[in-house]
């Protein structure tokens, strides 16, 4: 562990968790706080429900991107950057997952899930808040994550196209590669695992998208790296048939 982000333990805290504590109380009232400051956009009020060294981790809800921001000035820069677009709103303790988690003998923390939205999406997250000398207890990491997109539904169940498509499969794709009565919404820099992952799912919303690449086919990051296309354990550990 580097000296610069060390574990929250509680000698590193100078702090102690006290017997009979009301987990749920310290938690909805920092969380109360938390939304407030969001709500009023006062940037200083929520850095200042955390620690000196805290950290918040985004996955696309706040910025679009996988990121993460560690210590006060650079929470409070990303906040600045990002709030005022995303207006992250509807704020919502889950309830059921609120737990006070010991996972050493020396480290204790609180750990929450939340619910929230944006202008384009509904988003999930988790905070974990440990003690302080003076008895408060502050937040320590963030998670904030998109979970779905307003608008663009995922085509399954009753979304799905129920109608049948025998024989028609490759007409249907060479209607879909050649964009001939659309363009695409979203481009997809580079054809590996993670591209074509991120270029499936936005298909289950319904969202064109187009996959550059920059080798000659695709696959050709796993070809050119590997002797073969395969998973790295043997199959007796995976439990594949």
């Amino acid at each position: 562990m580097s000296s610069q982000s060390p574990l929250p333990t509680l000698a590193q805290l100078q702090a102690v968790v006290p017997p009979n504590l009301d987990v749920r109380q310290i938690t909805a009232e920092w969380f109360r706080s938390f939304t407030i400051n969001l709500e009023i956009g006062n940037y200083d009020g929520i850095v200042d429900l955390l620690l000196e060294n805290a950290y918040w981790r985004d996955i696309l809800a706040l910025t679009w991107d996988f990121r993460t921001f560690h210590g006060i000035p650079r929470i409070r820069k990303f906040l600045v950057d990002r709030l005022p677009s995303a207006r992250m709103k509807s704020l919502k303790l889950k309830e059921k997952f609120i737990d006070l988690q010991k996972p050493f003998h020396d480290v204790a923390w609180i750990q929450a899930m939340f619910e929230f939205e944006t202008d384009v999406g509904l988003g999930s997250g988790v905070f974990r808040l440990v003690p302080t000398p003076n008895g408060d207890w502050k937040g320590h990491c963030i998670l904030t994550n998109l979970d779905d997109l307003k608008g663009f539904p995922e085509q399954v169940g009753s979304l799905r196209n129920h109608e049948p498509n025998h024989g028609k499969w490759v007409e249907q794709r060479r209607l879909e590669t050649e964009y001939a009565d659309r363009d695409p919404v979203v481009l997809i820099c580079g054809g590996g695992q993670s591209g074509l992952q991120l270029a499936a799912r936005l298909k289950y919303l319904n969202i064109s998208s187009l996959v550059i690449e920059k080798n000659p086919r695709i696959g050709d990051n796993w070809r050119n790296r590997y002797e073969s296309l395969c998973l790295h354990d043997p199959v007796c550990q995976l439990n594949v048939p």
